[in-house]
C-alpha cells in the first residue's frame, strides 16, 4: 500500500510577492521596444516576403511570357492569367489578375517562373478597405509603369 507524503508546511513569508516585485523593478527600467506605427515603421529584413510583385524589362514592357506555370504552382489559386495565343503562335496577355487577400505568400510561384517575371515585393501594408485594392491586375500595373516612364522622360 502506497502512503501519500505530508502536506509542505505553509511559509509565513510571501516569497511570491518579493519575486514578482523584483521581475517588475528590473522591467521598470528597460528601453520601450513598441513601435509607434504611423509615425514610425518597421524596417524590413532583406529576405521577408509579402505581396507577389512584376518585375518589367526595362523598357517598360512585360516581362512574363504567360506559360502559366506561376498559376499551376500556387498552392491558394491566386493567379488566373487568361492568354491568347494568337495564329502566329505569339501569346497575349488579357488578363493577369493575383488576389492579394488570399495569398498565404508561400512564394511557390516566384521559385517556379523560369522568366524572373515576379518577386516578392517588401510592401507590408496590405490591408484595404476597398475590395480593389485587394487584388492586382497586370495590365493596370503596366499602364502606370509606362506613365511613370513617361513623366521621367519628360522630366
Amino acid at each position: 500500500m502506497m502512503t501519500q507524503a505530508p502536506p509542505r508546511p505553509q511559509s509565513k513569508w510571501p516569497f511570491g510577492l518579493f519575486r514578482a516585485a523584483r521581475i517588475a523593478a528590473k522591467n521598470l527600467f528597460r528601453h520601450n521596444v513598441v513601435i509607434q506605427y504611423p509615425k514610425e515603421r518597421y524596417n524590413q529584413p532583406k529576405r521577408s516576403r509579402w505581396a507577389v510583385e512584376q518585375i518589367f524589362a526595362d523598357d517598360g514592357s512585360i516581362k512574363c511570357t504567360a506559360c502559366k506555370i506561376c498559376e499551376q504552382s500556387c498552392p491558394d489559386h491566386c493567379i488566373e492569367i487568361d492568354v491568347e495565343t494568337r495564329q502566329d503562335k505569339t501569346k497575349f496577355i488579357h488578363s493577369w489578375h493575383y488576389e492579394r487577400a488570399a495569398c498565404m505568400m508561400c512564394g511557390l510561384c516566384v521559385e517556379a517562373c523560369p522568366f524572373g517575371a515576379i518577386r516578392m515585393g517588401h510592401d507590408y501594408e496590405l490591408a484595404h478597405r476597398e475590395p480593389g485594392l485587394k487584388s492586382i491586375d497586370l495590365l493596370t500595373e503596366v499602364e502606370a509603369a509606362g506613365a511613370r516612364k513617361k513623366e521621367a522622360e519628360d522630366a
